[in-house]
């Protein structure tokens, strides 16, 4: 999921739509962030830093979901 990020970071820098450019960040951040939480949690790296990155790809979760139902629509 951490590779996958990296390809909606540059669909974030190259489009020219503010709406699909916030979309793609938002979708982003919660590849990368549940991406870390799930290599974290392979090498048994710190209760606090998984619990910390899981509450964190839930946040951008939700804050994708809440700007697609208020900005849905890419024009």
């Amino acid at each position: 999921m951490v590779a996958a990020s990296l390809v909606l970071f540059y669909l974030a820098l190259m489009t020219k739509l503010p709406s699909l450019r916030v979309l793609s960040l938002l979708l982003g951040l919660f590849s990368l962030a549940h991406g870390l939480y799930h290599f974290l949690f392979t090498f048994v790296i710190g209760y606090e830093a998984r619990a910390a990155l899981d509450t964190l790809s839930v946040v951008f979760l939700l804050s994708f979901a809440f700007y697609y139902t208020k900005r849905g629509n890419l024009t």
